[in-house]
């Protein structure tokens, strides 16, 4: 996919049944799915939510990154896998190599999120990379050290990570930005360049159902009201324009546009 003279292409890292819906999200009754059941059917596994975790490569003025490195390698997460351990071959997929890589990009530092970060032996799996991440997300992973996820893919890189305080340029017409609510220090991206223009919303709307559903509370935002406030802010500069909206967590490619369809906000896969 091209944005003016950026690249921001797919990294398929894992699937699977993550928790039923009426554990993810306890407030929204069991009927008010049906309508996000026929439009991501993709994301049901019956009453359960099959979760894809995705990354993406980000080309631009001869800089590579990568945003987030997804699940890792399989064992890590305690969750229904279908399919783990594939950032790798997804990166040999595009002629990408590790050394490549010039920033790994962190939105967050949930454990879906920070898999590749390193091998098995909690060594650095891309060695050229910068590790850029919010300070307020290193900060509080931190606190969580007793986390295997915390221990083999954050730790062992303490000294290699930049932190930022807030909106910050990754690249020539890439930005990270500051869209709190989800995890401390989440972060979304920004693509502009001739006239085009793309965002990684990470996991301000981990389901696209809360892209029409902003008020609805996922059990893991650790803030929701902050996290509802920020969806309310950003879906309205996205709806219904020529702009690129991705997330690892939606289907396919995970990279679409949000649509009105019959009064709702929809997110549609651009293929």
């Amino acid at each position: 996919m091209v944005v003016g003279s950026i690249e921001l292409l797919p990294v398929p890292d894992a699937v699977g049944v993550f928790a039923d819906y009426g554990e993810a999200y306890p407030e929204v009754p069991p009927e008010a799915w049906a309508p996000y059941r026929a439009l991501y059917h993709e994301l049901f596994a019956g009453d359960s939510w099959r979760v894809p975790g995705g990354c993406f490569l980000i080309r631009s003025a001869g800089v590579t990154i990568l945003v987030d490195t997804g699940v890792g390698p399989p064992g890590l997460w305690d969750w229904t896998a279908e399919e783990e351990g594939m950032l790798p071959s997804s990166l040999d997929a595009l002629g990408v190599r590790r050394d490549e890589i010039d920033v790994v990009f962190l939105t967050h530092m949930h454990i879906d999120h920070v898999g590749w970060n390193t091998d098995l032996e909690g060594v650095a799996f891309f060695p050229r990379a910068r590790y850029v991440v919010h300070r307020d997300s290193l900060a509080f992973a931190r606190t969580q050290d007793g986390r295997p996820h915390v221990q083999r893919c954050i730790l062992p890189l303490e000294d290699r990570f930049e932190t930022v305080t807030g909106d910050f340029e990754l690249a020539e017409g890439v930005s990270a930005f500051v869209a709190p609510g989800h995890y401390p220090g989440h972060m979304g991206v920004r693509l502009a360049s001739s006239g085009g223009e793309a965002v990684v919303i990470a996991d301000t709307a981990v389901h696209p159902a809360l892209l029409h559903e902003p008020d609805w509370v996922y059990v893991s935002d650790g803030e929701p009201e902050t996290c509802a406030a920020t969806r309310h802010a950003l879906i309205p500069e996205l709806v219904d324009r020529d702009a690129l909206v991705a997330c690892g967590h939606y289907p396919g490619s995970g990279i679409g546009r949000i649509v009105t369809r019959d009064g709702r906000a929809v997110w549609e896969e651009v293929r």
